[in-house]
């Protein structure tokens, strides 16, 4: 009898020393995810209904009941944490039940540099929010509801998209990313720049587009009321815009890189060596310098500018000059670059 009872004690021992082996080798062993993963905890769930959502997003991979087990022999005093997460790669049971006590939440950060297009914005989009295709963002720019309620009846939402960086929770929608970008925007183009624009006889959708060219045409902070004051000297005397950055815009989808004489002379509706006077829409997202910039202009006489090659810029009053400082900046260097070839 005594024989008996000790035998079976040991195969209890050892059937619950292999239990807790093979429940530990499980709970340290890595699973490894088919693709990344975000994943809501709502305030107020239990580790029971979280366990199940794991479960049901393969996440984990045994019964549910073992991850609670796990749980609560190696985190007894954690709870799980309201949040959003994000999982991805190789994980083990017990290294999301870490992320998941921990309250280590995250979010998705991004930056739209100043003078960006909407066709760069929405490349830079689809990268973080790789579940929304770059044409899907796309058309949202081009949605009535996000058009409504901007300045001139624009076609899209190019121009409003502030440049600035944003910090999302994962799971935004990307109707909620425009929207906040939109209302970002509003908040920089003030009353008292919209003011001030109409002293200038600019309408806000004006100011705005006048802006993004600004923005496009200078890599230099303290040039852009310099620039400014060049389009505003030329749209009073009825002299054509003539910026590259309007060619390149209306020809966006097939640019190479570079601008031809007949890229100049073909037309389309930004053209501005074609059409006189501003483009029906702005070509960029202009910053809050640019903005200010286009509605506050310094006092000059200048008609043209020409690149130094290094973002600045020289002012030129008459086209004699302008056409030296061509030569000097633009043809010159070039030549040299081609005779040390």
């Amino acid at each position: 009898m005594f024989r008996a009872l000790f035998a079976l004690l040991v195969l209890m021992g050892a059937a619950a020393t292999s239990a807790a082996y093979w429940a530990q080798e499980w709970w340290q062993k890595p699973v490894t995810l088919t693709s990344l993963i975000d994943f809501e905890v709502r305030e107020g769930s239990t580790l029971q209904s979280v366990s199940n959502e794991l479960i049901n997003l393969k996440i984990i991979t045994v019964d549910a009941r073992l991850f609670e087990f796990g749980w609560r022999l190696s985190l007894p005093k954690s709870t799980v944490k309201a949040g959003d997460y994000r999982f991805e790669g190789s994980l083990s049971p017990q290294r999301i039940a870490a992320i998941l006590s921990s309250g280590q939440t995250v979010t998705t950060s991004f930056t739209i540099p100043e003078g960006w297009n909407t066709f760069q914005i929405a490349e830079r989009l689809e990268k973080v929010f790789p579940k929304t295709e770059k044409q899907k963002w796309l058309n949202l720019m081009r949605e009535p509801k996000f058009l409504a309620n901007l300045p001139g009846s624009p076609q899209t939402v190019e121009g409003f998209l502030f440049p600035e960086t944003y910090t999302f929770n994962p799971r935004a929608t990307p109707q909620d990313v425009i929207n906040t970008m939109i209302q970002t925007f509003k908040k920089h183009l003030t009353p008292e720049i919209v003011a001030k624009g109409e002293a200038k006889k600019l309408r806000p959708l004006e100011i705005v587009t006048l802006a993004s060219i600004i923005e496009k045409e200078t890599g230099k902070a303290e040039e852009r009321p310099h620039i400014s004051s060049v389009f505003h000297n030329r749209m009073r005397i009825g002299m054509r815009l003539q910026t590259d950055p309007t060619v390149i815009y209306g020809m966006w989808e097939r640019y190479d890189g570079n601008i031809r004489k007949s890229d100049l002379k073909t037309p389309t509706a930004y053209n501005t060596y074609v059409i006189s006077g501003l483009p029906p829409g702005p070509i960029a997202s202009p910053g809050l310098a640019a903005l200010k910039a286009a509605v506050e202009p310094i006092e000059s006489e200048d008609l043209y500018f020409v690149s130094r090659g290094d973002g600045s810029h020289i002012f030129s009053t008459n086209l004699r000059d302008h056409q030296k400082g061509v030569y000097q900046y633009q043809i010159q260097p070039t030549r040299n670059g081609a005779s040390r070839n």
